[in-house]
This record gives structure tokens, sequence and C-alpha cells, in this order.
């Protein structure tokens, strides 16, 4: 009885020091490994990781919204509420890594756009070229003194022209600015959020909007107690003010819902 138990404990013995030494064989065959690191955090794979939450965020509205047309409860606010710290989170990495992680300048169908991957927002690149986005173009919100309606070049000509699209069958639409036709003048909030006076005037990072004119650029914005004016962004000083829509010699930037 005592040799048969002997006998028991060398098998498992011999079993559990073929799995031990197994195991030892693993570690020093991965230690000999050149295991890749983590990749280093670039703005291309910044934005991608800013491009994903972008789409987190549409699929929980999607959800949320399914929620409430089951008359369930629903919580749409949770949802901004989770891509905004999401986007926090990735924007303090980037700047602890040095990585420019906030705007990408679009190419192909989208060229002369930039992309605000913090809003969600695609804005009009200006450029020095005569052309409508040009950045030396004045316009004006209407066209009688104090009159409140907008009618003016802003909207007749700029955007005007960039929305222009047109269609040969009635099926399709073609001709518009990087092929979309919903361009509009900024609300307030909107143009206050690209200032930067940490570049020196005009304050703005051009190298990602394109050339700026060092002047007032107008919002879409009306104060309820004076019709007659709008709210304008001062890209010289970064200042905020009040302007009579009746002057002729404001600047506008286009901008669009994206993401």
């Amino acid at each position: 009885m005592h040799a048969d138990r002997s006998r028991d404990t060398t098998r498992r013995w011999k079993f559990g020091s073929g799995v031990w030494c197994a195991a030892i064989a693993g570690v020093l065959l991965l230690e000999g490994l050149n295991l890749p690191a983590e990749a280093a955090l670039t703005a291309p794979s910044c934005l991608a990781r800013k491009l994903r939450e972008w789409g987190r965020l549409r699929k929980c509205q999607g959800e949320q919204n399914g929620r409430a047309l089951q008359g369930k409860l629903a919580d749409l606010a949770n949802c901004q509420e989770r891509l905004d710290y999401r986007l926090g989170k990735i924007s303090s990495q980037a700047a602890t890594a040095g990585v420019e992680c906030r705007y990408g300048i679009n190419t192909g169908p989208e060229a002369g756009t930039v992309t605000d991957y913090d809003t969600g927002l695609t804005w009009e690149r200006k450029t020095d070229d005569g052309t409508v986005h040009d950045k030396d173009n004045p316009y004006t919100w209407n066209t009688m003194p104090g009159g409140t309606t907008p009618s003016g070049t802003m909207f007749t000509e700029f955007l005007g022209t960039l929305n222009n699209g047109m269609s040969s069958d009635g099926a399709t639409t073609s001709g518009c600015f990087a092929g979309h036709c919903d361009w509009r003048v900024p609300k307030l909030e909107e143009l206050v959020g690209i200032l930067d006076c940490s570049f020196p005037s005009p304050c703005i990072d051009q190298a990602a909007f394109g050339p700026t004119a060092n002047f007032v650029y107008l919002s879409a914005t009306t104060p309820p107690s004076f019709p007659g004016f709008v709210w304008a962004v001062d890209f010289v000083t970064g200042g905020v003010g009040l302007a009579d829509k009746s002057l002729p010699f404001f600047h506008a930037r286009a901008v669009r819902s994206a993401l």
C-alpha cells in the first residue's frame, strides 16, 4: 500500500514538473521575442479615436431616441456627457504627448474644408485667390438700413454660391461646395469656439482655417432686444460685440454640422 502511494506521488510529481517546465520554457521563449510596444499617439491616430467617439455618440443617441419612441425613459444628455468626457480624456493624453488633436484638414471631395473633432463642425477654409472663399471678400447682412431680413450678399452671393446645387435627373444633387448643400453662417458660440489668441492676430489657427482677415466676422445670432443688430466676433482682439446689420463691410466664414 505504501509502495502504491509512492508510485502515485512520483507520477503526480513528474506530471507537475512537466507542466512547470513547460511554463518556464514559455516564459523564456516570450522573453526572447521582440514584442511590439504600444503604438505611440500621433495626430492621425488621435483624430481617429475622436471620430470613433462621435460614432459611439450617434449610436447612443439612436438607442435613446428608440426608447423615447417606445414611451420608455430616455437619456440623451448622458450620451453627450460621455462624449465630452471621452474627448476631454483623449485631448489630455494628446497634450501630454505633444500631439495636435483637434483639427483635420480634409482632402478629396471635401477639399477646402477643415473638421473640428471637438465640436463635430466642418468649416470653410479661407483662401487668398479672389474666389468666393477669399478672406478679403466683404458682405452685407441686408439691403436696407435698419432691416432685419437676411437678404444681403452674405446670403445671396456667399451662401448662395456655396449651396447652389443642381440636378439634371431630379434624383441627385451636385455642384455644392465640398459636396454639401447645407452651409450656413455660424451661431455666435460656434464662431467664438474657433477663436485662439495664442496666435498673433488674427486670433485663429491659420494652418487649419486658412488665411484670415484681421477683421470682424458675423455670426447668425441676433439679440432679441436689438433685431437690427447681430453678434459679431473680432478676430483682431478676440472680442465679441454687436454689429449693425446694414453696414456693408463685414466678413463671413461658412460652417456645417458634420460628425
